[in-house]
This record gives structure tokens, sequence and C-alpha cells, in this order.
């Protein structure tokens, strides 16, 4: 470590002059990198360096010593030791132009795109907008906790009043909480294997405030006393669904394959705009329904139907977007390739009363290869896929079939800024707008729509 400017262990101040595509700031000791998380561009800090790698360090902020005017205090008490949400020690006015500036920086930086990003969407209310949450099981000195993980390690911080959830799910979490301390249920222990109960899922519908819980549950001979479910849909009566999850895995997976509905009906039910929802425990659904709906329009907006059109939406999950998209078009072909949220997209198709809309399970690149070789002409392709981006062979396949235009939704400024390049390259489209809408208030990630046209 001599020939790096910095050294473990040791305190150096800087000033921090960009963020990182997570929100983190970042400052240069001698032109070195150094990333802090929790400090704000244009303040002096001093850190302590906890990590150095071949191209940057990593601080731990020790003190700022000269304050940013839009710095603030985190509402949550637990902020610091969660690190769930990366930003609430920065004014929201600050994080909507922060964020931004990291996709126009991605866009410049990695996409070779000379283009301005649209101010970003955010929220009247930013906070308690979750409507779903996976919380982790922890027993300390005899009472069962429910929270979550400390970024990056497995050390257990207590969610008690977590101000992304609302204030039924905090209520929820408590009784929940009293309840498996009483009933003394046994919590699952990853080093030894020893143990009950995983995690606990819970999902809220904000349309009707419908309550699904899942208990996961390490192996399928485990029963839960019937007084604790009776009691929970007693004492909370928005509470319509019970399942529990088998999850026999010795890995980091959250769901197993199993389900046994306990109590209740097997679906909750929630809208985005004027659409219902059917959600069963696997299916995918934004975590942020009013900001969700926000985006649809947009996409809607951008693609400018008059009912003539054919669309394809390549990553349509359980159609979400393909529904809004099919109300407005001649027909829309979604492909997705996990069953299960095939199987939820052809009810949710049901329930809205959407005959235009085919849905193909498989992988997108294979579906868009066998497309091409049809012919038949396209007027918009719709992509929302992984962080990690289109594959080549989407993109190529999309090219081949060349729409008139596309709308690429991303999670991801820099996978998003990669494949605008190659989309861009030869010129044969052009990006004409860059959205962010803030899906995540108070946390480093960033929802983009982008939208070219040939």
């Amino acid at each position: 470590m001599k020939d790096k400017p910095v050294q473990l262990e040791e305190d150096y101040e800087l000033v921090i002059n960009s963020y990182s595509h997570q929100g983190e700031g970042i400052g240069r000791i001698n032109n070195f990198a150094v990333f802090v998380p929790g400090a704000i561009l244009e303040e002096r800090v001093r850190v302590k360096i906890i990590e150095v790698k071949k191209n940057f360090a990593r601080g731990r902020l020790e003190e700022v010593i000269s304050s940013s005017p839009y710095r603030t205090e985190p509402l949550c008490p637990v902020y610091h030791l969660c690190g769930g949400c990366h930003l609430q020690h920065i004014a929201y006015e600050k994080q909507l132009k922060m964020k931004k500036e990291i996709v126009e920086n991605a866009l410049s930086r990695i996409g070779n795109q000379n283009i301005k990003a649209s101010p970003t969407i955010g929220m009247k209310d930013p906070w308690r907008y979750r409507n779903k949450g996976y919380f982790q099981v922890n027993r300390e000195k005899g009472r069962v906790q429910l929270g979550f993980y400390k970024a990056g390690s497995y050390d257990f911080v207590p969610a008690g009043g977590c101000v992304l959830f609302s204030l039924q799910i905090n209520k929820l979490v408590g009784y929940l909480e009293d309840q498996l301390s009483l009933q003394k249920v046994t919590v699952y222990n990853s080093k030894t294997g020893e143990g009950d109960l995983r995690n606990i899922l819970i999902r809220e519908s904000r349309s009707t405030g419908e309550i699904m819980i899942v208990f996961i549950i390490k192996e399928d001979n485990f029963r839960f006393d019937q007084d604790i479910l009776n009691g929970l849909v007693r004492t909370f009566p928005q509470i319509v669904s019970i399942y529990q999850n088998i999850n026999r895995s010795d890995k980091a997976v959250l769901l197993g394959k199993d389900f046994r509905l306990l109590k209740g009906k097997p679906d909750l039910e929630d809208a985005l705009g004027p659409f219902k929802f059917k959600i069963s425990p696997r299916s995918f659904f934004q975590v942020n329904v009013v900001q969700a709906k926000i985006l649809n329009e947009k996409v809607l907006e951008y693609a400018n139907l008059s009912g003539e059109e054919t669309v394809i939406d390549s990553y349509c999950g359980t159609a979400t977007i393909s529904i809004y998209a099919a109300k407005h078009a001649k027909k829309v072909y979604g492909i997705e390739v996990g069953k299960s949220a095939v199987r939820d997209a052809k009810i949710n198709c049901e329930l809205n009363s959407i005959s235009n809309l085919k849905l193909f399970t498989g992988k997108a690149e294979e579906w868009l290869y066998k497309w091409r070789r049809s012919g038949e002409e396209v007027h918009l392709i719709i992509v929302d896929p992984p962080r990690s981006g289109c594959s080549s062979k989407v993109l190529k396949g999309i090219m081949k079939i060349e729409p008139k235009k596309i709308i690429y939704i991303s999670c991801n400024p820099a996978t998003l800024s990669r494949d605008l390049k190659y989309l861009t390259k030869d010129g044969d489209y052009k990006l004409k707008n860059v959205l962010p809408i803030d899906m995540f208030p108070q946390t480093g990630h960033i929802e983009c729509t982008a939208s070219l046209e040939r």
C-alpha cells in the first residue's frame, strides 16, 4: 500500500467534489479517489480510511469540518446503523438535483451522449412509500426482533419505526415481535442451520389497505399456533392473507419454492391509476405505486400511441406497463422469462378486460430473434431490464427489428448509458429525452425513462 497516497486506519482531510452512482461523496487526495458515504458535495470532511484498492479508497466519515447548507438531520433514529437509506442526511430538493446530475454524468462519461436529463420527478411526501418489506428476524435476550441487516454485513439492526413503511406496518411489526416472543418461536441461525423462522415478508395494498404476511420457515414440519394467526387477524383486520413459505436453502435466498396458505385469500389487490392488479406472494409489483403511476403515464406520453400500433414489451414482468400500453395500441406482445410472473400477468389482463395483449414465456433475445424473422412491423419496443441492463443479443435484436421508437426504463444509470451508446452509435436512433423519476426517495437508487426515435 506504500505507493498509495492514503494508508489504512489513517485520518485525512479532503473536499468532496463529486458523487458516485449510489450517491456517495467522492473526494481526492493527490488525485486518488476516496469514497465517503454520508458526505455532501463541497463539504470539507475528515475521514478514516477503512479500505484501499488499486484505484480508489473508502473512508468512514469522522467529522464534517465545513458543512453543506443542504445537510439535514435524518428522520430515522437508526439511519447511521442501518444504511438502507443512503441519503436521509441530504435535503430532499437536493437529492432530486443530485440524482439528475448522476444520470447526466453517466450519460456523458459512459454513454457518449450530449444531452441534459429532465429535472427529477420527486414526491410531495417522500416518506412511508414502501408497500413491501423483507424483515430479518433476530432474538436478543429472549425477545424476537424484526429488522434489517446493516449494509454490506450480517449485523442486525432493529426496524422499529422505519420511516419508509406506513404507520400501520410499523404497528404490525411491533405486534409480531411481542407475539413471537411470547410463543417462544425459534429463530433460524444461518451459521448453525438451527431454528425455524428465517424471515417475514409483509405486503400492503395502498389502494385497499389489505395486508399479506408470509412467514419464511426452514422446514415444512413447522406449524404456527392458531392463537397467533387468530390474534393477528383479530387485532389487524386489514390482514387478509397469511402464508408460510418453506426455504430449505443454505444460501442467501429470500424465498423457497413452496407456499402454504395458512389463513385468508391467496392474493391482494392493488391499483396503478385506473388499472387493478392481483398480487401473489411471488409477484413483482412496484414498491412505490405513486411514482410507478407517473412512470407508466410518462411511457404513454413518450409513446404517443394512436391505437393503430404494434408494441413489444420485452421485459414485461406482471404486465403493468403492457396493460397501460394495450389500452392505447392495436396490439401488444409481452415477453417475460419468469413463469410465475406470466401467470400473474394473464390474471391481470383478465382483471382489466385486456384482450389485445399476448404474453409469452421466454428469454427476450430468443423471442426477438424469432420475431425478426416474421418481418412484422413494430412501432414501439419497451425495455425494462434488470440492473445489469440488456444483453448484446437483445440490443442487436432490437436494432434488427427497427422499431420507430424505443423506450428504455432503467434502475441503473451506468448500464442504461452503456446500452444507449450502442443503440445510437450508428446514427439510426436519436436519444430524445431522459427523465429520472424518484421511485426510492432517501436512497441512492435512481429510476429513468429514456426515449429514442429512429
